[in-house]
């Protein structure tokens, strides 16, 4: 550990013109929030700041998604701190209860649960540019209530009274505030253009809110989504303790699939001697690290950069190759995408494909029109592809659609649409200077853009951890968390040692950075793979990836 840093004296850390004061608060405790309390507790050797988080517990989204079979699909071993590597996981790919656990103890190891104020959500950032501060407005929350998205906080204040949301509200002032608020934050709301939830008599939730009090036994339930929630969420419906009657999934566009590795010498031999074999032989874990990066890196070299096509289309064909072995011919045309590998977020997954077989589960692209007491009105499915390869049958997969609309029973509807990815910030809001919204600035540039995706001109002593153009959709967020971390702990150095009182970004260093990072972004898959992503927002600005 570096000497410390800690320049303040403890009047001067409590108090500031009459409010609490810290000199750094991070707002959000998940694994950025904790990489950045490390990097100051451990390399700067500065223990005064502040982690507040809304969410009832540690861990970010992997605290808040609790539905049935969530986990990473990023092998343990590289979706992990340097600095506590998780090696002795039981399973390559770690349950998210199994990760949340991780990142506790990595909170405890390194003494930062005394930082850390849960249930308590940062509401707004304002610059004081007169004192050089940030005032931050801190909501205390009924504790649980922060683990409920925006939406249903409103309503519930709408409909119960502040007082069920709310128990005070507090000032503080900081010198420095470091977001650490992640991107798979706020679940995406009900489709505003589908009718029908008012009437609708059965449960309706996101699976990113997942309800553990709803009987699923013996019911009809229908899934919006194909993405990485959908496809761990559906085979646990027909197992216990759900056992649902029927599994209808509704998808718009087909994800492309990939196999997980598989744990060498099997799951349960792996489970019972990894985890004491690498404890004892850590070098082993960071062999195995080591390689991931370097394959991962190969991987994005050769397949996302757009101008390599053909050794995309190798993978590609390979991959639908797997896909059309594990699912029903009949599902082969609905399951080929029609866009680039890479484009979307890949699912890698097993169960998924295989539970298609089942036959009480039904998989179509018939589009919802609009919710009825006891089900789903469906519209007619879209035309095929002109890059269809076969033409559709009159089999399960389609045997809706024969007319105008469909009916489909349904008594739960789990929406697994994803999230509100490029509101960055949403929805807390930050006055900069001359009072300038960091929400208005961005609209009025175009789309969300930062320098080095952690600073922005006009809002001093403001960074990011995941910020935009910082998601990589190949390899571990984790790892750019971390270098992320490091990076503005070298910024904000001289202003925890005194040496400095404000850092600024530069407006034409920051334009210049996006104008380049969007100008790659052309080049890769992400941006002109053929498809429409989570990763752009409405005009197809693509503020999420980095290139």
């Amino acid at each position: 550990m570096t000497s410390t840093m800690n320049n303040f004296d403890e009047e001067t850390i409590c108090q500031e013109d009459g409010y609490p004061y810290y000199p750094v608060v991070i707002i959000g405790a998940g694994e950025s929030g904790i990489a950045m309390g490390w990097r100051l507790k451990e390399k700067l050797g500065f223990s005064h700041f502040r982690i507040f988080d809304r969410q009832s517990g540690v861990g970010g989204t992997w605290w808040i998604n609790r539905y049935p079979s969530v986990a990473c699909d990023v092998p343990a071993a590289l979706y992990s701190y340097s600095f506590a590597p998780f090696y002795t996981s039981k399973s390559l790919y770690p349950s998210g209860p199994d990760f949340v656990k991780y990142l506790v103890d990595v909170a405890a190891k390194y003494q930062l649960k005394d930082n850390i104020q849960l249930n308590a959500d940062v509401s707004k950032l304002r610059w004081l540019d007169a004192e050089a501060l940030w005032e931050v407005t801190v909501n205390h929350l009924v504790p649980g209530i922060g683990d409920l998205s925006a939406v249903d906080r409103k309503m519930r204040t709408e409909t119960l009274g502040e007082r069920s949301v709310y128990i005070s509200s507090q000032i503080f002032r900081a010198k420095v505030v470091v977001s650490c608020a992640g991107i798979l934050v706020e679940p995406n709301d009900w489709p505003p253009d589908i009718p029908g939830r008012d009437v609708f008599r059965g449960e309706i939730f996101h699976s990113a809110r997942w309800r553990e009090d709803v009987n699923f036994k013996d019911k009809d339930v229908v899934v919006v989504g194909t993405g990485c929630s959908a496809a761990q969420v559906v085979p646990s419906l027909f197992e216990e303790p759900y056992e649902a009657r029927s599994v209808t999934q509704l998808m718009r566009t087909p994800p492309w699939v990939m196999p997980r590795l598989e744990e060498p010498f099997g799951k349960v031999n792996y489970a019972r001697y990894a985890p004491t074999v690498l404890h004892y032989l850590p070098f082993l874990g960071y062999i195995y690290r080591i390689s991931l990066y370097i394959l991962v890196e190969i991987i994005w070299l050769t397949v996302f950069q757009q101008k390599n096509k053909k050794w995309r289309s190798k993978l590609e064909s390979t991959t639908l190759a797997r896909t059309y072995s594990l699912i029903p011919e009949e599902y082969h045309d609905m399951m080929t995408p029609r866009y680039s590998y890479g484009c979307k977020r890949r699912i890698f997954d097993k169960l998924w494909l295989q539970s298609m077989h089942r036959s009480n589960f039904l998989l179509t692209t018939q589009p919802m029109i609009r919710l009825e007491p006891n089900g789903i009105i469906l519209g007619s499915p879209p035309s095929p592809s002109r890059a269809s390869t076969s033409t559709p049958t009159n089999t399960k997969a389609n045997i809706l659609g024969k007319k105008k609309e469909d009916y489909l029973p349904a008594s739960i509807i789990v929406v697994a649409n994803g999230f509100s990815a490029t509101r960055f910030l949403h929805p807390l809001t930050v006055y900069g200077r001359s009072n300038m919204s960091l929400h208005d600035v961005w609209r009025d540039r175009g789309a969300p853009q930062a320098y080095m995706g952690t600073a922005v001109h006009g809002f001093p002593n403001f960074f990011m951890l995941t910020g935009p153009n910082t998601a990589n959709g190949h390899s571990s967020l984790i790892t750019s968390s971390e270098n992320t971390a490091g990076y503005i702990g070298r910024i904000i150095r001289p202003i925890l040692s005194g040496e400095a009182t404000v850092v600024e970004v530069k407006l034409d260093a920051e334009t210049k950075w996006t104008r380049d990072v969007q100008s790659e972004l052309q080049g890769t898959v992400f941006q002109n793979g053929g498809c429409r992503s989570w990763y752009q927002d409405a005009e197809g600005v693509n503020s999420t990836m980095y290139p």
